[in-house]
């Protein structure tokens, strides 16, 4: 999506979508309340979301400090599992 990235939203950016990729570059969820989904059907989700969490801890073996969007990808090997993460960061300056 042009006009978006580090540095804003850019001129007439969609909300929703801009929602969407906030979350989905951060390794979030995005819900909508509507017809098919109520807020106390959300909630029910974010809350058997919060239980079920697991924190990951990465430390990179470069030993270089570029400035240039590193990917992470994390993946698991049992199947049914579903993987939200961040799709990478960017290496804090020294």
């Amino acid at each position: 999506m042009a006009g978006l990235g580090r540095g804003g939203m850019g001129e007439g950016a969609d909300g929703k979508k801009v929602l969407q990729q906030i979350s989905r570059e951060t390794g979030g969820a995005f819900f909508e309340v509507s017809k098919k989904l109520s807020i106390d059907e959300i909630y029910d989700r974010i809350q058997e979301e919060l239980r079920n969490q697991y924190n990951l801890g990465y430390t990179s073996d470069a030993t270089e400090a570029g400035s240039g969007f590193r990917s992470v990808k994390v993946t698991t090997k049992r199947p049914g599992l579903v993987v939200q993460a961040r799709t990478g960061y960017y290496p804090a300056r020294r």
